[in-house]
């Protein structure tokens, strides 16, 4: 092998590492969800300060405050109610550091003083670009991409603005900003609705992302499992539902199986038996639309592929 095909395999597996290494982050807004890989190489003072505004959840419940069609989108400015987000000291630029400004890229957004751009005011102000502004390579710097939601960013591109303004009519909503573990797909609450084996329609899953009765908000969701199958020529149900936090790609969720119940007259309570330690489904999501739920259990172990059946309405999921 040539010492040149064996430094390009080197390059290949430390661009690979880096890759890896960049932090994600869900935008889930009410237009549908966006991944954002940042990179912590070419930007890291840049990415840390978006994510030091992730972590503290100033972007929940955060406004889409402009709309520029076919040339950026911008948030990170104003909350829910109207109130300003509470900014911290402004970084110096990292501009010019090798990452243009094309569609789906994400940049920091910058004050200016007379017409004059300051370069070093970022703070928690960011916009996506929905084109190629090579204009804007000289001063902004860029510190990421959509990689998974392109149809959501067009979507967000095509809100109405006032006539003659760059403000939406009904600005999108930023629901939660929260990191994401690389190459996972979050557990989000579109993922609610009927579930199916596409190479067995014997097998099923009801799948609920909702939050415990009197909970006051949605920072503590769980996952609520209702699984139908066949065993040794045998129906069973198993049910089981367990807490996440927003961001997690995969949960665990202990299920429980019952027999004897009958339906209509037929029903006795002292026949139900219930076994509490039937074993535990962990579930994962590849898309909005398929998923891979894996099982141990007094049944055996396995991996089922799944795909969804239905949504929930006022959801969307454009994909990528």
């Amino acid at each position: 092998m040539s010492k040149q095909l064996l430094l390009g395999l080197a390059l290949l597996a430390l661009a690979s590492m880096a890759a890896a290494q960049n932090p994600r982050v869900l935008l889930d807004t009410d237009r549908g969800p966006m991944l954002l890989e940042l990179d912590s190489v070419r930007a890291p003072n840049t990415v840390a300060n978006f994510l030091s505004y992730v972590d503290d959840g100033s972007y929940n419940r955060s406004l889409i405050q402009r709309v520029v069609p076919n040339f950026v989108v911008q948030g990170g400015g104003f909350k829910e109610s109207g109130e300003g987000i509470v900014k911290r000291a402004a970084i110096p630029s990292e501009r010019g550091n090798g990452l243009q400004h094309t569609s789906g890229t994400v940049a920091m957004a910058l004050t200016s003083t007379n017409g004059v751009t300051n370069v070093n005011s970022a703070t928690s102000d960011f916009f996506i670009n929905t084109n190629t502004n090579a204009s804007l390579n000289a001063d902004f710097t860029v510190f990421g991409r959509v990689v998974y939601g392109y149809k959501t960013l067009e979507e967000l591109n095509t809100t109405p603005i006032f006539f003659g303004s760059e403000q939406p009519i009904r600005m999108p909503l930023i629901r939660r900003a929260v990191r994401v573990a690389s190459d996972e797909f979050p557990i989000l609450p579109l993922h609610t609705g009927t579930w199916f084996d596409p190479d067995n329609s014997g097998k099923g899953f009801l799948i609920e992302i909702t939050k415990a009765s009197g909970a006051t908000n949605s920072d503590s969701p769980i996952v609520v499992v209702s699984w139908y199958d066949f065993f040794e020529g045998q129906q069973f149900w198993t049910i089981g539902s367990a807490p996440f936090a927003w961001g997690a790609s995969s949960v665990e969720i202990p299920m429980q199986i019952s027999t004897g119940g009958q339906f209509g007259s037929a029903y006795m309570a002292s026949q139900v038996t219930s076994n509490p330690q039937w074993g535990v489904l962990t579930i994962r999501f590849s898309d909005c639309s398929i998923g891979s739920f894996s099982y141990t259990s007094v049944y055996g172990n396995g991996t089922i592929p799944v795909r969804s059946l239905t949504s929930p309405l006022y959801e969307k999921c454009p994909g990528s």
